[in-house]
């Protein structure tokens, strides 16, 4: 039986790596029941690639020197290597701005020119190369690590099947907000202003007669979801669901709702899943490249805005107008990315 080793930032309870897996292992089982699966846990020594015929690198924002440093060396050692839906984030503000510009700005700051050889010797040895969206593809033009071989299929987590239609009529309407933390490495670098507009547009929609619902898609977001309860300072009109879920249980808790604001990737693209419109808070780079694969850059609002509360009461009152659309939009860039997600397994790649 074949081993394949998939990387990805797992075993930290963080949803949208978790899923990330859930998909490609849902896939694995139905093209490849015969090969074994390896998720890189903390208990996997996943540096060491000598055991495995295959490594696949996962979805999540994983095209960094180290993961492919790790890449090339399996591919070194006669292993078949895959990307799949793999994405650049950790990109400055001046630099994401100009790539959503179609400018080429300068990255060195960001990569080595060794790093840049690695990148274009990894992917043009990959069997299969897929990445995540238009910018990461953009950061790789401006690298010159961009071999024909790879091509944007998508954030894997489209695969994730569409939720029904929410059958009861939403007799009262409900603002969804997903908040946490990523230790002030965001736009603008100042987590604490993003949460104070966060608590003033919201109590905008509530005196507008909105309901706010908060949740979480990472343990470590609870004290600064806890904290935004606190400053919306409104019980009877919040609920703050400490629960953890999964992806299916969370789609469902979503349904319901009128729209959602989303500081984590995965949260706006579960929130698409259950065919609530989402706003995206642009905190790096890689929010940007998501949307833009979806062709729903509109519903990004950058964290450094300035007017970030007066932006989020209108781009949500805007989403909640072109709700329909926005789901039309979501499913088509879902009919697009599925045969391109799906093709490594449908080709036999690592049978």
């Amino acid at each position: 039986m074949k081993k394949v080793l998939y990387i990805g930032w797992l075993g930290f309870q963080n949803i949208g790596d978790e899923l990330l897996w859930n998909v490609f292992a849902a896939s694995a089982r139905q093209y490849a029941p015969d090969v074994r699966i390896i998720p890189s846990t903390p208990k996997v020594n996943w540096k060491d690639t000598a055991p495995y015929d295959a490594v696949v690198l996962g979805g999540g924002s994983l095209l960094l020197p180290g993961y492919m440093a790790v890449l090339r060396q399996a591919h070194e050692a006669g292993k078949q290597i895959w990307i799949w839906g793999s994405g650049i984030d950790w990109i400055g503000q001046a630099e994401t701005d100009a790539l959503r510009a179609g400018a080429r700005p300068a990255l060195d700051r960001h990569f080595s020119a060794n790093d840049a050889e690695l990148f274009r010797t990894v992917l043009a040895s990959a069997a299969f190369a897929g990445i995540r969206g238009p910018l990461s593809e953009a950061v790789l033009d401006a690298l010159g690590a961009r071999s024909p071989n790879v091509r944007v299929i998508g954030d894997p987590g489209l695969l994730l099947s569409p939720a029904m239609p929410a059958e009861q009529p939403r007799t009262e309407k409900t603002i969804g907000i997903n908040w946490g933390t990523t230790y002030n490495r965001l736009f603008g670098q100042n987590e604490t202003l993003v949460e104070d507009a966060l608590a003033r547009a919201a109590k905008t929609w509530i005196d507008a007669g909105y309901r706010i619902y908060l949740y979480i898609v990472w343990p470590n977001d609870r004290p600064a979801c806890e904290r935004l309860y606190k400053k919306i300072n409104c019980p009877e009109r919040v609920t703050f669901d400490r629960t953890l879920y999964n992806e299916q249980q969370l789609i469902e808790r979503l349904r319901p709702l009128t729209a959602t604001v989303n500081f984590k990737l995965h949260a706006n693209l579960l929130s698409l899943a259950a065919r609530v419109p989402a706003v995206m808070l642009g905190y790096r780079l890689k929010v940007f490249d998501f949307a833009a694969s979806l062709s729903l850059e509109q519903y990004v609002i950058s964290t450094a805005s300035p007017q970030l509360d007066t932006e989020l009461v209108k781009t949500v009152a805007r989403a909640e107008k072109q709700r329909s659309r926005i789901i039309e939009q979501y499913e088509a860039a879902r009919r697009h990315y599925t045969p391109l997600l799906l093709e490594p397994f449908r080709h036999g790649l690592f049978l």
